[in-house]
């Protein structure tokens, strides 16, 4: 896991230099420079696979530069396939090499996740994982293309480019920016599974989507579920350096945690945070019963006000764009303490609620989407447009009378309604659609089970949840896996019955699996999502109080709605709302 910094055109050699500089949290181990006429490539390197100096990057073969954030699981597999000698023991190599017998097909072969630059005949090749597990942005501006992990080193040898005020109501809307856009208009992202050539001034992409699959009847059994994330689980524990897991106590990480204790050699560490006086938040009881069940070396930390507002303020100040995600601040004071005790690789849990629907909305969603064969919906179509209600479940049937697109991700936190009564600025109804109209358009029939994984695996995961997961960890030197995001294990789901799939129960089919691994109350215990009380502390510390007096400075909000989340908040409605707010302007503050 490293940091990939590059520059095609005539460059600053001292202004590339201060930008490459700004990602060192990413690669805190070794930094590599290759500086030819009219090309900058450039990495830090966490030394996770092949510790040795001759794995460091950039890395030539013949002609060919490489520079790779991230990890390729199958690397052994596919180096044997190559038939090659190789010079060290690490997945970079074996990807150039891969790259250079077959050319941009051999993304297709790659088991990890991965963002990779590839120089080579003058022309620059840019790859993103499937998922979008490692992020790439880039920009063309005065003569040059630049590309880096993070948007910070972009901005660091272009301080001209800023944010935009019209690109508020994508975060508004999914917390995030949705590839290949983000908050600064000159600045864009690879997307998912996306391959971009640069050549002679000019720049092409192109997207390998694997979630659009034919439609089948076929069901995949419990055996092949648990085969297949046995040897994701198996491939993320290849490391040489000190590995861990993050255990909440939910079946997700707890799975993940106890395959990895059966498969690893060593003794495992795992991680938990808390929050003492807080009963309703604190799953700590859950993860030490799953600790001691699968004998792992069990760590939980325990996280107050003080922690959360030290905690919050350092995250705003580290992320290039605003992420309304509450959750980053436990990961952040998480993160920070396993860096200390030496874990440079930590297992999550990531993916299995997108992947084994888990989430209940998308029952209620499934349910919903009944209505719009009602022969006369015309009349409760107009009722639902004359009587608004700031609730969720309202803008749900007045889109499926009007016919519109019912479910828009996960992440979906102010409506097109709420935002307009939110903002001093006129947003027309179904304007989210905007941000996901490739992907509507690309899966054609935005509907059913099979919509709703694919649409929260583009927005929800990878926007919000795995921008959390890299920006966090990353900023304190740790490489996440998440053995659910697996290209095999994915495509083997998605290409089977959507409705059996889901089934009745959230995660049915994963706690099968689960079953033969964890204590039966574990396995049984309903869903609840991650919460902590992030509302009562900014309460209690009068933090929340001054977004009042920061909307008067950046004036972005009307009052009224602004009073009416902050009166709604404190009887627990609203609240992530809310915090994207206020942590809105609190990132805002650090740049002014």
């Amino acid at each position: 896991m490293c940091a990939i910094f590059g520059i095609v055109g005539r460059y600053d050699e001292k202004a590339a230099k201060r930008a490459f500089a700004t990602l060192s949290h990413r690669g805190p181990d070794a930094s590599g420079i290759v500086m030819l006429p009219n090309l900058f490539l450039a990495h830090h390197r966490l030394s996770v696979i092949d510790l040795s100096p001759e794995a460091d990057q950039p890395m030539q073969v013949g002609e060919a530069f490489i520079v790779m954030n991230g990890e390729v699981y199958n690397y052994r597999e596919l180096a044997q396939e190559l038939n090659e000698p190789m010079e060290t023991g690490s997945d970079t190599e074996v990807t150039l090499k891969a790259f250079l017998k077959f050319e941009a097909q051999f993304a297709k072969k790659l088991r990890g996740m991965y963002a990779t630059a590839i120089w080579h005949k003058e022309r620059l090749h840019l790859f993103r994982d499937p998922f979008g597990k490692k992020p790439l942005y880039y920009a063309q501006k005065d003569g040059v293309f630049i590309f880096s992990s993070e948007i910070k080193a972009i901005l660091a040898y272009f301080p001209q480019i800023k944010w935009s005020r019209e690109r508020i109501t994508s975060y508004l809307f999914c917390q995030s920016f949705i590839s290949p856009s983000t908050f600064y208009p000159e600045i864009s992202q690879v997307e998912p599974g996306g391959y971009l050539l640069y050549e002679d001034g000019r720049s092409s992409e192109r997207v390998d989507d694997i979630l659009i699959l034919p439609k089948k009847d076929r069901r995949v059994g419990i055996e092949r579920v648990e085969e297949l994330l046995v040897q994701s689980v198996s491939y993320r524990l290849v490391a040489d350096a000190p590995l861990g897991a993050l255990l909440s106590g939910g079946v997700d990480s707890s799975l993940v945690a106890a395959m990895a204790v059966k498969l690893y050699k060593e003794p495992l560490p795992t991680f938990t945070v808390g929050f003492d006086g807080y009963k309703k938040y604190d799953e700590r009881g859950f993860a030490e019963d799953v600790a001691r069940h699968i004998g792992s070396e069990h760590c939980s930390f325990e996280m107050g006000m003080d922690d959360f507002l030290e905690s919050v303020d350092e995250l705003a100040a580290h992320l290039d764009e605003p992420l309304g995600d509450p959750a980053a601040v436990p990961l952040w004071f998480l993160s920070k303490r396993v860096a200390k005790r030496g874990v440079k690789v930590l297992l999550s849990g990531d993916g299995a609620d997108e992947l084994f629907f888990g989430y209940r909305p998308y029952y209620e969603m499934a349910d919903i989407e009944k209505a719009k064969d009602l022969k006369y919906k015309r009349w409760l179509h107009n009722y639902f447009r004359a009587n608004y209600s700031p609730n969720r479940e309202w803008e749900w049937y007045k889109r499926v009378f009007g016919e519109s697109v019912l479910f828009r991700s996960s992440a979906e936190l102010f409506t097109d309604l709420q935002q307009n009564r939110l903002l001093k600025q006129n947003v027309k109804d179904d304007s989210s659609l905007n941000y996901i109209k490739e992907y509507v358009e690309r899966f054609k029939e935005p509907e059913g089970p099979q919509w709703y994984g694919y649409i929260d695996f583009k927005v929800q995961l990878t926007e919000v949840f795995l921008k959390k997961l890299d920006r966090v960890t990353m900023a304190h030197g740790i490489e996440a896996r998440s053995p659910f995001l697996d290209r095999s294990l994915v495509t083997e789901l998605f290409s089977c019955d959507p409705d059996f799939r889901m089934g009745s129960e959230t995660k049915w089919l994963l706690k099968e699996v689960a079953k033969s691994y964890l204590p039966s109350h574990i396995v049984k215990r309903k869903k609840k999502g991650f919460s902590y009380p992030f509302i009562e502390w900014l309460h209690e510390s009068k933090e929340i109080d001054r977004v009042v007096e920061m909307n008067r400075t950046f004036g972005f909000f009307r009052e009224d709605a602004l009073e009416f989340l902050l009166q709604k908040s404190k009887k627990g409605r609203f609240k992530h709302h809310l915090y994207a707010i206020w942590f809105l302007y609190k990132w805002l503050e650090k740049r002014t």
